[in-house]
Formats: structure tokens, sequence, C-alpha cells
């Protein structure tokens, strides 16, 4: 037996002390009575009280002997381990991945479990074996350091929570070995976790496996991207697997701003997967939130896969300005797009001052008087009349060249677009913060030229849409489109899907929130603003971005296979030389102080009964 807190020991002090007022000499009151016929019986009875004579019933004694031993014993804190003579360390390590958010049979958690036994291992903290707890998640980190006091690995405990990030073991081990590597006497390392290592320890290791329910239906991919023919538009893909090992029929309910819009039964053999895609949506008004969710009917052991988010960017609405004395074509393109609004001026009309009442002034065959780039303020499309004309003609020009990766002409195939002539246009350099591009060619004779300053932003087309058969293909409402939102500030929709547990950089100016409306996360915890720095959301849900006056909401999942195969993969392996506590559950300490407190009960309970004195 070895005692963790020896210093308990100097306790046994007090031992005489009890004793010796066991033996207290009472000190009775001289008083004169008229006679002591009624007091010879007391008077006899002081002979007891003699020192050889208070020996004479030891019940008293005993018991408060007993008891201080007792307590005594339990703050020594004895274990019945011979390996720490020379000190103990060890490293908890408690898994908070997604995966330990399944259910046993009961019902209990894995992660409940592995507390409830991480609880167990530090009551036996001392000065002789301290602990030190690191948490996995998405990656691991030291919790608590190296300490002998109970108080903050309880602490820390409470306030775990299993996150709803993947993650690998791999590293936590790595960490928990270099921490002991300094340590002196025994060294080991607990992990709790739902399945043991593959790898091996340079220490002693010892893995406690928590067991779930082994089926498991989680949807592992739900995403939303614009449709090449018309941007304003989106399509929805799903992905659902069976993680178990016999076939199950469920449904999946798909809703949007919390309203449901389509719900689809499904079969799903053992092992298999099935994919969904969803008709087209529009996107959402200014006034929506652009929420997406896919939710999954099962009772299964992990509840957080049967849940995922996406986004459907807002829709935009943008004044855009017209300056033509007629085009059926432009004005039935800005017509049908539902994010512009589309005002139209004849050319005397026009103005620099109404020009920048708009987020985006189209001049069709006309340039205004006096106009200079290197002054003027707003963003303009120039067609067939621009800045950068020269007085050379281009005679049924071949489009060559497109540059796919510009905003501009994504997804705009121009193949076999007939043009009867082009103005030739001259790419000027790149000064005064100007940068200039041509991302549509004819050979070395540019048909689209842009430019963007800042902010600012310009574009110029070479030719006359009606001298094209360009109105009649699909690729023309696609140019248009893609130019004016580009000269708008929009910028092409790349919200990437976030992981829980990955780092996201944010822009300078940046924040992201949680709001309490969303109910997510689970456990009412919230992430903190952040500016300007990296973003680690550790909980599915919906996150509020804010920048420069504009908003968006990322949506955050687990989307890890991995974390969503439910079984145990490995077994527990042979416990050896644990601490007591983690046989008995209670250290013994702690049954120590419990039979002081019941001799101390039954102690006062004889006295009130008059069976000691």
């Amino acid at each position: 037996m070895t005692f963790l807190s020896p210093w308990a020991v100097w306790a046994l002090a007090g031992l005489p002390v009890i004793v010796a007022l066991y033996f207290l000499r009472l000190r009775r009151r001289a008083v004169k009575v008229s006679t002591h016929m009624f007091w010879e019986r007391a008077a006899n009875k002081t002979s007891r009280h003699a020192f050889f004579q208070r020996l004479r019933h030891l019940l008293s004694l005993l018991l408060h002997v007993a008891i201080f031993l007792l307590l005594a014993g339990a703050l020594a804190k004895p274990v019945m381990d011979r390996l720490i003579h020379d000190g103990a360390s060890v490293v908890i390590i408690l898994d908070c991945r997604a995966r330990m958010q399944a259910k046993d049979e009961s019902g209990v958690s894995r992660f409940d479990r592995a507390v409830q036994t991480a609880r167990a291992y530090v009551a036996e903290a001392g000065d002789r074996r301290q602990f030190a707890m690191i948490k996995v998640d998405a990656s691991p980190s030291v919790a608590v350091p190296f300490t002998a006091d109970e108080r903050p690995l309880l602490d820390s405990l409470l306030n775990a929570r299993a996150t709803d990030a993947a993650g690998e073991m791999t590293a936590a081990l790595n960490l928990a070995n270099t921490l002991l590597e300094a340590r002196k006497g025994d060294r080991r390392i607990v992990l709790l976790s739902d399945s043991a290592p593959s790898e091996e320890s340079r220490h002693s290791l010892t893995a406690h496996t928590f067991s779930a329910v082994g089926n498991n239906i989680a949807i592992t991919r739900f995403a939303t991207r614009p449709l090449p023919a018309n941007p304003q538009t989106s399509e929805v893909l799903l992905e659902v697997r069976n993680f178990g090992s016999a076939p199950v029929k469920t449904s999946v309910e798909i809703s949007f701003d919390g309203r449901p819009i389509d719900i689809k039964a499904l079969t799903l053999e053992a092992g298999g997967r099935h994919f969904s895609v969803f008709p087209a949506l529009v996107k959402p008004g200014l006034a929506s939130r652009g929420w997406l969710t896919a939710r999954i009917e099962a009772d299964d052991s992990l509840a957080v896969d049967n849940l995922a988010f996406a986004t459907l960017p807002s829709a935009r609405s943008r004044r855009v300005l017209l300056v033509s004395k007629g085009s059926f074509f432009l004005e039935r393109i800005l017509e049908a797009d539902p994010s512009v609004k589309f005002e139209m001026l004849a050319p005397e009309a026009y103005s620099s001052a109404i020009g920048a009442k708009f987020s985006a002034v189209i001049f069709d065959q006309f340039v205004p008087e006096g106009f200079d780039l290197t002054k003027s303020e707003g963003n303009f499309l120039f067609i067939k009349a621009t800045p950068f004309s020269s007085a050379a003609v281009v005679e049924q020009p071949l489009v060559t060249d497109v540059d796919s990766a510009h905003p501009a002409t994504r997804n705009v195939s121009l193949r076999n677009v007939s043009i009867l002539r082009s103005s030739t246009l001259a790419v000027p350099p790149s000064t005064e913060g100007w940068r200039f591009s041509s991302p549509l060619r004819s050979f070395e004779n540019a048909l689209l030229v842009t430019g963007q300053r800042n902010a600012q932003r310009v574009a110029a087309l070479a030719f006359d849409v009606a001298e094209s058969d360009l109105p009649l293909r699909v690729a023309f409402p696609l140019l248009i489109s893609n130019t004016v939102h580009w000269l708008a500030g929009d910028e092409p929709e790349t919200l990437p899907a976030v992981i829980a547990g990955q780092t996201t950089n944010l822009p300078d100016g940046a924040k992201v929130s949680v709001e309490p409306m969303t109910a997510w996360p689970r456990d009412g915890s919230v992430n903190p603003a952040v500016a300007g720095e990296a973003f680690r959301p550790m909980r599915n849900g919906f996150y509020h971005v804010s920048e420069g006056g504009v908003s968006r909401w990322l949506a955050v999942n687990t989307f890890s296979e991995s974390e969503s195969e439910s079984k145990t993969t490995a077994a527990s392996p042979e416990i050896a030389s644990l601490p007591s506590a983690a046989l008995t559950g209670w250290p013994l300490w702690q049954w120590l102080a419990l039979a002081g407190f019941v001799l101390l009960l039954g102690e006062w309970w004889m006295h009130h009964r008059r069976r000691t004195e």
C-alpha cells in the first residue's frame, strides 16, 4: 500500500489529544446541602472516575479513535499500487470527437461513460500520482497540465463536451508520450475512446473502449450549386449512407427556412448509399435566410449525422441603367433577371450625376462626351462604341480564345458564333491602379476588354449584339448577366463546404456569430465573434458572417464516414496495474471516509441512547 498524500500521516499526532480528553478529570463544584442522604449514590459513583476506573467502558473511546483513524487514512489517500513509490504520472486522453456521441442500448452516450471513467481516475490524484488531461477533437490539446489537485481535473470534465468534429488519435498519443518523457517514476497513458489505437505507445497504455448500437444511417453529403445555364437557380445534392449490417427504410425531409419543401422515401441496403438530386431552387429574396436542412427519420446510434445544413445565397437587388436609343435584346435580358432593377435612359439625357445612383451603367453604342476613365466614378459596360475603340474595323471576326476563369465569361460557350463586324479594341496598359485583361479574343484582336481599379470596374464589348447571332444562343443571356453582376460587385458564389473542426480563414473585418434562434449548437453554447482571424467551428449549424456591411450564412457539417461508422472497431486491451478507483468505482480513500462517517452516525445514536459513557 502506498499513500498518495503522505503528509496526512502527521494528523495522527492528534490521537493522544482524543485519549487525553477522554481521561480528563471532572472538576466538580462544591455546594452546601442540608443532608447528604440523597447524594450518597452520586458520591459513590465518583469512584468510577478514578484514573484506573475510567477504563471500565472503552466503547466510546474506541469509537472516537476508529473515526479519527479512518478520517486520517482518507486524507492520506492510500492506494494498492506498488509502482508509485517513486511517483506516478498519468495522462488521460479524452476522446471528444463526433463519434463519441453515439449511444448504447441504454441510451447513454460513449462520451458520458468516458467522463464517468475519467472521474474515477482523477479521484486518486495526489502528490505521488499526478494527472494531466488531453482532449481530442479535430486536433489534440492539453486541457489540464500535470497536477496533484483533482479540482481542476474535475472542473475540466464538468465543462467537457463532445464536438461534431472528426479527427485522428495518433497525434494525441504522440502528445501524451511527449508530456511523459520528462516525468519520473511510473508513467502511463489512459485512453478513453470507442476503440483502441493501432499504434504502439512508448509508455504503458490502457485503453477503455465504449461500445454503441451498431446500426447508423448518416447524411454524408448535402450541397447546393448554381445551374450553369441559369446562375439564379440552384440544384441540391444529397447523399445518404447506411453503415449498419441490415437494410433499412427511412425518409429524408428537405426544408427551406424551416418550411418543408420535399420528402422522399429511401430504402438502403446494408452498407449501401443513395444519391438524390432535388429540383432546382431559385435564389431566396432579400428577406429570406436561405437555410436548407436535410433530416433523416431514423432511430440509430448517432444523431449528429442525421441532420445536415446547406445555404442558398440570397439574391441581391442591383440597379442597372441602360443608356440606349433602343435595344430589344438587351432590354429583354435585363427585364428577365429578377435580381436587377432595370431602368432605361436616352443618351442625350444622361449625366454623370444620374449614373452615380446605379450599380452599373450600360452604354449601348454611346460614349459620354468628355468621358475620362481615370477620373470617372462608377461601373460601366460599353457596347460597340467604347473608349478603347480605334477607327479600324474587323470583318466577320472568329471567336478563338475565351477565358473561362474570368467572371464575365464563366460557363459561356461562344463556339461558331457569327459576328458581322467588330471594332478594334486596344487593351490599355495597367497604370494608375487599373488592371486590364481581354477574356474574349479573335486571334490578336480583343472582342471584350475588362478592367478593375479597387472596387471600380469597366467592360467594353467590341461589336453590336444585333450584328451577330449571339442573341439567338443560350450564351447571350449568360454573358450579359455575368458581366452586369461582375460590374455590380457580385463575386461568384463560391461558398465552400465548411467541415466542423476545420479552420477557415476570414478576411480582415469579418465577424462570425451564432444567433440563439438557430437553436444550434445543441448545448446552448455559441461561438464568440471573430474579427480578422481564423474561424474554427466545432459544432454543426448555421453561422452568420458579416463583412463590410454584407452578410451571408455558412453551413457547417461533420460529413465524415469515419465518424459515422459507429461500430466499435477494436476491443479493450487487458486491464493491468490500474488504480483502485478504476476497479472498484470508488478510490480507497472515499471508502475510508464513508466508513468514518457511518461510525460517527453510530456513535451519535449510541450516545443519545445512553449506550456509551
